[in-house]
């Protein structure tokens, strides 16, 4: 059961850390009687007294502090103050308002207790945390209401008899649901393979700086490392895995051990080989595939995982090159040869299929988990279930009858 709302409240609205402006939110007739307490407008006139959306020049006065603020007060129980955009301002008017009795709660709450519509609130919440420019539209498009719309004409085509259409179109749904819950939380992609092949030297032209020790010795990383990227506007997490064989070396063999972990748990493996030692190159590429086969089968990794050859030090490389194929890309790490093409073929295998402008996308695993159920529901012809789900994915009240 939620807690009831507090009477007077305020809360922080801008996001932590320094900026130019901070603004905070207040609300509740005790509230403004406490700002009153702390607020000197320029024109000496009381909150109470102020017209509504004035904005009102002023100084915020709480113990020894002095400082200039802007205040807007924005119904008859509401106003925002704003302030430095630094911390420690906006920490001393909230000590001040709590002080006259205001609760001072996180801007979740805030927004919770503002928005109505649960998915438009969840995509709310999800767009303070959107790692790039394209995540942040996508996102937008469903607090904008193109999640909500394409759940109601699924409902709509149920509630017709439709149940085909209704099916039709919850596959489109959840089809968009794999990018979706990336749009948050990075892709995974591990680099690997055996050592010394330029898995490092990769990792670094990727991210754009050193990142990862590059030397000639085998067994140099022995650890994971990882950066954070954006790969055509999707976030990516890189990570550079220990050269994996096997290895006598006790601090070695964990790296390597670490490294299969990192295997298991990525959405797409570079399997980095050097091309500059391959004898018979075309030849050659079947046993570097088999040898990344064996490593997954060995190790119990899973089969459906996507993997991408890439065939580094192509510089070096003297004579006739290996024939670039939908599963292998030639780079040279040291020269950033071939590196855009690396990058697009790694956008196209984490998002195949794009959604186009207005899509309904889920992006979070309650979304999905319920659509996937109400999925299975039309699948057994049990739309009354379905329609139940749905109802609870768009926290509607259901009848029961």
């Amino acid at each position: 059961m939620n807690a009831p709302r507090p009477a007077n409240r305020a809360c922080v609205l801008t996001p932590p850390g320094r900026g130019a402006v901070a603004v905070v939110a207040v609300e509740g007739l005790s509230a403004i009687q406490a700002a009153d307490k702390f607020f000197q407008a320029a024109n000496h006139h009381a909150l109470r007294e102020q017209s509504i959306n004035r904005v009102l020049f002023g100084h915020w006065v709480s113990q020894s502090h002095r400082e200039e603020v802007v205040v807007v007060r924005t119904a008859d129980s509401a106003l925002e103050i704003h302030c430095h955009g630094g911390i420690a301002a906006a920490a001393r008017v909230t000590a001040a308002l709590a002080e006259g009795g205001c609760a001072i709660i996180p801007w979740e709450q805030w927004l919770a207790e503002e928005q109505q519509n649960h998915i438009h609130l969840e995509a709310e919440l999800a767009l303070a945390k959107a790692p790039t420019r394209r995540t942040a539209a996508l996102l937008l498009q469903q607090r904008n209401g193109a999640l909500q719309r394409a759940i109601e004409r699924i409902e709509t085509a149920l509630l017709e008899g439709c149940r085909n259409d209704a099916a039709e179109q919850l596959r489109g749904l959840l089809a968009n649901s794999r990018l979706g819950l990336h749009l948050t939380n990075p892709w995974q992609v591990a680099i690997a393979g055996q050592p010394n092949v330029g898995k490092s030297s990769l990792i670094n032209a990727l991210a754009g700086y050193q990142r990862a020790i590059v030397y000639h010795e085998p067994g140099t990383t022995r650890d994971v490392l990882s950066v954070g990227t954006a790969i055509d506007g999707w976030p990516v997490r890189l990570t550079d895995a220990a050269g994996i064989r096997e290895t006598p070396d006790p601090l070695e063999a964990e790296g390597v051990a670490r490294a299969r972990v990192q295997l298991q748990a990525s959405d797409l493996v570079l399997w980095v080989f050097d091309l500059s030692a391959l004898n018979s190159a075309d030849a050659r590429l079947d046993a570097v595939k088999a040898e990344a086969a064996a490593e997954f089968a060995s190790n119990s990794l899973s089969s459906q995982r996507q993997i991408l050859f890439v065939g580094n030090k192509v510089d070096l490389l003297p004579g006739r090159t290996p024939n670039p194929t939908n599963d292998f890309v030639l780079v040279s790490a040291r020269d950033r040869t071939g590196l855009d093409e690396l990058l697009q073929e790694i956008s196209k295998r984490l998002a195949p299929t794009p959604p186009t402008p207005g899509d309904g996308v889920p992006f979070t695993e309650c979304q999905v988990s319920l659509l996937s159920r109400a999925m299975e529901a039309i699948n057994r012809a049990d739309d009354r279930a379905a329609l139940s789900l749905i109802a609870e994915l768009l926290h509607r009240e259901t009848s029961g009858e």
